[in-house]
């Protein structure tokens, strides 16, 4: 087995090379292949914070399956949750360990002729960054994954959290054109299937897909997570989401449940590109800041100087400056103006 040293090489090569987080996920899969026998695969960026996916490299022979396994993951208490796996630190899974434990074993992967599974949270610094889920078949000569695959694994979850924070740290210079007024609306079965849909709608749909690399009738998988949450909670879910795409922009997804005059469940789906008050919450989300340090985040938009920021919140000036400097550290800046630009500048509010 390699070591770790080798695996960071390995990943600061596939990031040097890639173009964006899709690419870089294509080519650490690639080289995983020839280290751990798996028959398929799915390596998903999420949101840290919801752990929606906002963008999935998915094996073709998953894509059957991939929006049960999404509706299982709210709805039905199982083994190796993916939210269980960040909450509790466990990280990494292997269903093997507990499939008769597994619904999602019985009643997905057993009937598709899938034998096993690893799920493993990508996160690095506390936070998860993106999931990586390897499957394997029955018919493989090895079914089950052995422990040594979990060891690799376990030494790729920081270095591939890692290099995925950076992806979704990467600020885009550019904003998808908007167009005054227009609002793209979808509307799904409860399936997931499209009844109707606005040209807007479509457009961004289509760039969703082109990121994905899904054929035209394909759902992308942030639309596939947000919905299946949605579902789940029964009109209780927030759900909205914001993807970044490189060399595109930013694309805000959000989601409500429509009932028809016969009762039954619809999905209205607004997407379009971000505002810039909504790009303004979500670069602050991303940089991991604690409640407190958005509030200095805030004051400091205001041209507010250290010592008043330090009444208005009631804190000294020195934990004002505290506050800064790990502020600067998170957001990769060295003052003021940079922290104002990299986060609010550039996205001035509408």
């Amino acid at each position: 087995m390699k070591e770790a040293h080798y695996w960071q090489r390995k990943s600061e090569q596939c990031f040097k090379h890639s173009k964006n987080s899709f690419e870089y996920r294509q080519l650490m899969i690639e080289a995983l292949r020839t280290h751990i026998n798996f028959d398929a695969y799915c390596c998903t960026l999420t949101d840290a914070h919801t752990l929606f996916s906002v963008g999935a490299v998915t094996e073709q022979s998953i894509e059957a399956i991939h929006q049960k396994i999404m509706e299982l993951e709210y709805t039905t208490e199982d083994v190796n949750k993916y939210g269980f796996l960040v909450q509790s630190g466990q990280n990494i899974g292997r269903l093997s360990d507990s499939s008769s434990q597994s619904f999602r074993y019985k009643e997905v992967f057993m009937p598709n002729g899938f034998s096993d599974e690893i799920r493993a949270a990508l996160t690095y610094q506390g936070q998860c960054y993106g999931f990586l889920t390897l499957f394997k078949r029955a018919e493989n000569e090895q079914p089950l994954f052995q422990d040594q695959d979990l060891v690799l694994i376990k030494i790729l979850m920081p270095i591939m959290g890692e290099s995925l924070k950076e992806f979704h740290h990467y600020i885009i210079e550019e904003r998808i054109p908007a167009v005054e007024g227009e609002q793209g609306i979808v509307i799904f079965d409860k399936r997931l299937k499209i009844l109707s849909s606005n040209t807007k709608a479509c457009e961004l749909l289509s760039i969703l897909r082109k990121y994905e690399g899904l054929a035209d009738i394909q759902v992308p998988k942030p639309i596939q997570a947000i919905c299946a949450k949605l579902l789940a909670d029964n009109y209780n879910s927030n759900t909205s989401l914001i993807v970044p795409i490189k060399d595109t922009g930013y694309i805000a997804i959000r989601a409500s449940l429509l009932l028809t005059s016969q009762q039954e469940q619809q999905i209205a789906l607004l997407i379009n590109e971000a505002s810039s008050r909504e790009m303004l919450n979500f670069l602050i989300t991303a940089y991991n800041l604690t409640p407190r340090e958005k509030e200095v985040v805030f004051e400091i938009i205001k041209g507010i100087p250290t010592k008043e920021i330090a009444h208005n919140l009631d804190i000294s000036t020195y934990t004002v400056q505290d506050h800064l400097k790990v502020i600067f550290q998170k957001v990769n800046v060295s003052n003021r103006n940079e922290l104002v630009w990299k986060i609010f500048s550039r996205f001035q509010l509408d």
